[in-house]
């Protein structure tokens, strides 16, 4: 940069000594002064800025810190055998955030009858979830829901509506999708007929209550 600086400086010094000897006729002393400053001036033209912005450095942006478990009071408590109330709370959280996005998913699916499945498999694994709540005893009862038949359901439903945004199908692929509507159908009934058993078990639990209540008060006379 500097060696460029030098050449282009001496150019316009040569180039004015030039125009002063032959343009102006004037003397040698006259047109090497202003040869000479026009050199200068060339120098000081061609130098590098210090005011010139400098390139700030990219400050990467920060990483996405995952969503922190919010404690409340009380999340130590054990609201049933080996189960917290803080985890009680993250079962339902997580669990509805699951249903949610297979809801989306559904919502997006252009077959009307597809799409009313799907919003009624969602319809029975929320009023689940709300069970818990109610009755955290039934989380137990409902490991293989939680873990297995929630997860593949969500698989398969967004495998579903990939493959039905195809604009060409094989034969074989609109088998593999007939078979998914039939299978839907049977996770539909699967989860009512769950949500059914959990809640015959509550109204069991109440009878035995209730028979116990009525045999102390007949046993103490009241």
């Amino acid at each position: 940069m500097k060696t460029l600086r030098i050449i282009l400086s001496s150019i316009i010094g040569l180039t004015f000594f030039a125009l002063f000897v032959e343009g102006f006729h004037s003397s040698l002393p006259v047109a090497l002064g202003a040869g000479s400053l026009t050199f200068l001036a060339g120098m000081l033209m061609f130098s590098p800025s210090k005011n010139k912005e400098q390139k700030k450095p990219r400050v990467k942006p920060a990483p996405k810190q995952k969503k922190k478990n919010i404690t409340m009071p009380g999340d130590d408590e054990f609201v049933c055998d080996g189960i917290t109330r803080g985890e009680l709370r993250r079962i339902v959280r997580e669990g509805k955030e699951q249903v949610g996005r297979i809801e989306d998913i559904g919502l997006k699916i252009m077959n009307h009858k597809v799409r009313i499945e799907i919003l009624e498999i969602c319809t029975a694994a929320g009023d689940i979830f709300d069970n818990f709540l109610k009755d955290p005893k039934d989380i137990k009862e409902s490991r293989r829901f939680i873990v297995y038949y929630l997860d593949t359901t969500e698989r398969i439903v967004s495998k579903y509506y990939e493959l039905s945004k195809a604009t060409y199908l094989s034969d074989d692929a609109k088998k593999t999708l007939i078979n998914v509507e039939s299978t839907l159908v049977l996770i539909k009934d699967s989860f009512r007929n769950h949500l059914r058993k959990l809640t015959e078990n509550d109204i069991l639990d109440l009878e035995a209550e209730v028979k116990v209540l009525q045999n102390t008060i007949k046993r103490e006379g009241i």
